[in-house]
């Protein structure tokens, strides 16, 4: 999981989107507070979308569509079945004109084609659709296995053996604790006796 000052992008654009909010936290962990917020994540995440407009009609609806995203990604892990009226609203932001690539006059490189916060959602969207909808990209979405953690990563590991959102976060976290316990273990001392 790469590290922005205040955004987390674990590695699949629809759940990179899901770290934005409060993850069942609260909404003192909100991060899109704002037009010019998500401005700024879309402009930092794999969209790479800098200067395009922002309204609070768009904050709203990335909200939303986050939302479901976080729910049905619950659900899947769960074992259980989605909410219906979230995997509508998947499917209707979806279903809408996604970002288009144009090659760029000098076909050195490509760039977005007219970009906009909706097609941006739509996109997000599309990916939501193939991670879920894919029975083997959906057998690769986690949950860290840090118990203080409630982030939800895509593991892209060759063995699909990934165990925390970011191995030099979360995994530092767990192996560092888990030394401390097998020291205290090996001295004689145990957590009640400090």
């Amino acid at each position: 999981m790469s590290i922005s000052p205040d955004f987390g992008f674990v590695g699949r654009l629809c759940l990179d989107l899901t770290v934005t909010g409060d993850m069942g936290y609260g909404t003192r962990y909100e991060r899109l507070i704002s037009p010019t917020e998500l401005q700024r994540w879309l402009s930092i995440s794999p969209l790479r979308l800098a200067n395009i407009r922002v309204g609070p009609a768009d904050v709203e609806d990335a909200k939303a569509l986050r939302g479901a995203i976080w729910r049905v990604v619950g659900a899947v892990l769960a074992g259980g079945a989605p909410a219906p009226p979230d995997v509508r609203l998947i499917n209707r932001v979806g279903r809408e004109p996604a970002l288009m690539r144009e090659l760029h006059p000098g076909a050195e490189s490509m760039r977005w084609y007219r970009p906009t916060a909706a097609a941006a959602l739509a996109t997000i969207a599309q990916d939501a659709v193939v991670l879920l909808g894919e029975p083997t990209q959906r057998v690769r979405i986690h949950r860290c296995e840090n118990p203080r953690c409630r982030v939800v990563f895509y593991d892209d590991s060759r063995p699909g053996l990934r165990r925390w959102c970011a191995p030099n976060r979360c995994g530092d976290r767990i192996r560092a604790k888990l030394y401390r316990e097998r020291h205290r273990i090996g001295d004689g001392t145990t957590p009640e006796n400090e």
